[in-house]
């Protein structure tokens, strides 16, 4: 048998940051009877719940005394009742969470993001449970959906499709991580919609270094020679991401005023998105509006898209700003000239971009700025791919050795005398 008694988040997001509510625990009890049935019992206490202890200590012996009532009672028989019939379906209660969420000033990006799972992944599998339903198996059961794949779902334009198979821990953590802020939402809620949560979600582990996905120094350069055959514009988005570190919304929202040409640099002060056909332009991720140096090519792509035609750098040829869609294959089209493979990813050269910065010797931190990024951690992943980095770290090593020990912080690393020139 056994308590454990753990933090509780608000949401989601706040799960990411590690910004826990005070004065709130999250007890999780779980045990085994001798007929094999299990025991599973996840209750948020502390302040403005049911069970208001004061302090972490006082969370776990109320947990041990839950523990031993459960034991005590046995069993569960199947002519007990385990549910209450108050509960909402997950459909039922999805719509209004998903609207409170957008009165939490939360982007609109991400809302749309979390209604896109809902839509395709949740409720089409969940959507006539009810919450305190959606028990281990049935979550098994989910899972195995999203890895088989096949299964019907209606789009935003009320055509019926099919599900992919993934089984991408990155994707499948999304999902889940939807299905558990819904689930943390109801045990909040006032009145009561949950007792306690009734399955245990836990995110799967994700290697950072897989997801940093860039195209070697040869490939981009095959890239780049591919788009500047297709289309003036064309060049100037691929080096916009590969050259400028710039993301898709943040390209396709960079306006002409954005870029100062006289002294070589461009700001980022706008992302924008499509929700069912139409623009929403929000502010860029991070927040972060910093003036960002153009390569020379970059700057001479730029100039080469000058126009009158209206305030956005890239129109399409109906004189309409370009769609997510368009931008998609003015890639491939790049892509095509290369010879390589039709996939249409913008992102990559947003990676690529970082990954050749560390590649080059470029320290963390002038990554992290460069690349806006709010969190060192995330520039972190590309720093596996610094040689200069690690050779500097060898010769450090060295240089204390031949010290005896003595630190090398602020000296130049030992040089042999071959190559020195």
């Amino acid at each position: 048998m056994s308590v454990t008694v753990g933090r509780t988040w608000r949401d989601a997001r706040d799960a990411k940051n590690g910004k826990s509510v005070p004065g709130r625990w999250l007890v999780t009890i779980y045990f085994k009877f001798t007929d094999g049935s299990v025991v599973r019992d996840r209750t948020v206490v502390g302040e403005g719940t049911s069970v208001p202890v004061r302090t972490e200590r006082l969370a776990r012996e109320w947990g041990e005394r839950r523990e031993r009532e459960l034991y005590a009672k046995g069993p569960a028989r199947s002519d007990e009742p385990t549910s209450r019939s108050n509960v909402p379906t997950v459909d039922a209660f999805s719509t209004p969470w998903a609207r409170k969420l957008r009165t939490d000033m939360i982007k609109p990006s991400s809302i749309e993001a979390i209604e896109s799972i809902l839509r395709i992944h949740i409720l089409p599998a969940l959507g006539s449970k009810r919450l305190d339903e959606i028990t281990d198996p049935v979550v098994t059961r989910l899972k195995e959906s999203w890895m088989q794949g096949g299964q019907p779902y209606t789009d935003q334009f009320g055509r019926t499709r099919q599900t992919k198979p993934t089984s991408n821990p990155k994707t499948w953590n999304k999902r889940l991580t939807v299905l558990m802020s819904m689930f943390n939402s109801a045990l909040r809620q006032k009145p009561s919609v949950l007792d306690r949560m009734p399955c245990t979600i836990e995110l799967l582990p994700v290697d950072d270094e897989d997801e940093a996905d860039f195209y070697d120094h040869d490939t981009y350069e095959r890239l780049v020679g591919g788009a500047s055959q297709v289309d003036p514009r064309v060049l100037a988005a691929v080096l916009l991401g590969g050259d400028g570190g710039l993301r898709r919304g943040e390209i396709l929202a960079l306006n002409l005023d954005d870029i100062d040409f006289r002294e070589g640099q461009l700001f980022v002060r706008r992302n924008v998105f499509w929700q069912k056909g139409k623009a929403i332009v929000t502010t860029p991720k991070g927040g972060k509006s910093k003036p960002i140096l153009c390569t020379p090519r970059l700057l001479q792509a730029l100039k080469d898209c000058r126009h009158l035609r209206g305030e956005r750098l890239l129109y399409s040829d109906e004189n309409e700003p370009v769609t997510p869609k368009l931008l998609t294959l003015w890639v491939q089209r790049a892509e095509a000239k290369a010879g390589l493979p039709k996939t249409g990813r913008l992102h990559v050269y947003r990676h690529t971009f970082c990954s050749h910065l560390a590649m080059a010797g470029v320290p963390a931190r002038t990554i992290q700025e460069m690349a806006r990024h709010s969190d060192l951690s995330t520039t972190m992943r590309y720093m596996h791919l610094s040689p200069s980095a690690m050779k500097a770290g060898i010769e450090m090593l060295d240089e204390s050795r031949k010290r005896g020990g003595a630190p090398v912080i602020g000296h130049a690393p030992h040089v042999p005398p071959k190559a020195a020139k």
